[in-house]
């Protein structure tokens, strides 16, 4: 905690020294919002833009766009595409120098670090606007090394779990507490499966519950340290061999499904069986419940939201509250003032977010968020469960306990995680859970080696 203060300390520091260059202009002089604001005129200028995500985001944010553009008269080429396919075009695209001027980043934005183009001059001369944002929501998107705001955040995110009431009646099961364990989950699982013949759970993030184990195993754990230069727990296997031997162990049972469904399934929400009654748990990011649930909607499904389970009910969530994605202006576009307003306009535009309706994360602007909440067609049963989650998972005394950026070794990791341990193990390619939990341990340190020394 007292990292994560002096952080948004030096945040705050760090827009307070830049704000005098720029004297001349008031504070708070291109808030969308104000009563007689003008946009400016973009005739005959364009702009590209590119993003990832549902079906759901996609028209979202396709209105949002067409509203821009009648407002400014920009030009707006967009492009869109599923979270997998998303990245591998991104790459291409950066190997070209081709980027568009807006793209949507993640928090793995230290692999990608030289195609954006930092924002701090942009806030620094108000043309985003930042006078209803706090300094601890702006912190989200910051590389804590230098300073430099890589972004601005779609929104607020947490990573949690879906679950289908009426199969937990069905199967008299107690529903997940705000601190339900994995012994817990599992006890769930076993009795689900038992009862309806089919998977308890399809879908899960690995890599996450590994880190989030790891930080759940002993007060001071953490997978990255706050600055995101080192691990943070002390080589400490056991934890991560604790949940390779609970959720293999699962799956052999047939309480988790196999890899095959859960590859077919992949990162599409909308796709996972919870959203058509054969399944009752999937873990998601919380701004994906919207789409979720539309989908299990239509099949006269009704889903929750909880958190996800610990190792002790006293002991630490390993959930946080971070960035969900943010939009990035590329490094090499001639068009930073065009794209600095969109993005001003994309984050703290009530009507453009009454659109958006947080379904990218909880809005970091909060008038926008104010708004939301007053507007009873715009906060229904399920932005309201999504509000709930994040206040809870907020109020959790370790929910600051992690970096807001994932180093560059992550991915590499991260996919190794997976593919060879997670799945290895499941496919009989160690001795046992702490076998393949040191050897993970041995080659993510020999990947961190490799980045290191580029």
């Amino acid at each position: 905690m007292k990292k994560f203060m002096v952080v948004l300390l030096a945040v705050s520091l760090m827009l307070s020294m830049m704000a005098p260059a720029f004297a001349e202009k008031a504070e708070g002089w291109n808030n969308v919002n104000a009563e007689g604001y003008t946009f400016p005129d973009y005739s005959g200028k364009k702009m590209t833009i590119m993003w990832w995500g549902s079906d759901t985001r996609a028209q979202m944010t396709i209105q949002m766009i067409e509203l821009y553009e009648k407002l400014t008269g920009l030009d707006i080429e967009y492009e869109y595409y599923d979270g997998g396919s998303y990245w591998t075009q991104f790459q291409a695209k950066m190997a070209a120098d081709a980027l568009p001027d807006v793209f949507q980043m993640g928090n793995n934005w230290l692999t990608y670090y030289d195609t954006i183009y930092p924002l701090n001059d942009l806030i620094a001369d108000g043309t985003i606007d930042t006078t209803s944002i706090s300094q601890a929501m702006l912190a989200t998107t910051i590389n804590q090394a230098n300073g430099d705001v890589t972004g601005m955040s779609n929104g607020t995110n947490a990573r949690c779990f879906a679950y289908n009431p009426a199969i937990f009646d069905e199967c008299g099961v107690p529903y997940p507490t705000d601190n339900w364990t994995w012994d817990d989950f599992a006890a769930a699982c076993r009795t689900i499966h038992e009862k309806t013949g089919n998977p308890a759970v399809t879908t899960l993030e690995y890599n996450s519950l590994a880190y989030s184990t790891v930080t759940q195993w002993k007060e001071g754990y953490n997978f990255y340290s706050m600055d995101g230069t080192s691990f943070a727990f002390n080589g400490d296997t056991a934890p991560i061999a604790y949940i390779f031997d609970l959720l293999t162990t699962l799956q052999k049972e047939g309480c988790i499904a196999d890899y095959g469904i859960q590859n077919e399934i992949g990162t599409n929400v909308e796709a996972d069986w919870i959203a058509y009654g054969d399944a009752a748990i999937m873990m998601l990011s919380s701004n994906q419940f919207q789409a979720l649930s539309n989908a299990a909607k239509e099949n006269g499904i009704t889903l929750n939201l909880c958190t996800i389970p610990r190792v002790y009910p006293d002991g630490q969530s390993g959930m946080v509250v971070r960035s969900s994605q943010e939009m990035c202006i590329y490094s090499k576009t001639e068009n930073k003032e065009i794209a600095a307003n969109f993005i001003n306009f994309f984050v703290n535009s009530i009507e453009a977010n009454k659109i958006l309706n947080c379904e990218r994360g909880v809005s970091i602007n909060s008038d926008v968020l104010a708004a939301l909440k007053a507007d009873t067609e715009k906060t229904d049963e399920v932005t309201s469960k999504i509000y709930t989650i994040i206040d809870l998972i907020g109020s959790f005394p370790d929910a600051a306990n992690s970096s807001p950026a994932e180093p560059a070794a992550n991915e590499e990791i991260s996919d190794s995680l997976k593919k060879t341990y997670f799945q290895g193990l499941a496919a009989g390619n160690f001795e046992s859970a702490q076998d393949a939990a040191d050897k993970f341990w041995a080659e993510a340190q020999t990947i961190w080696a490799k980045y290191e020394n580029q």
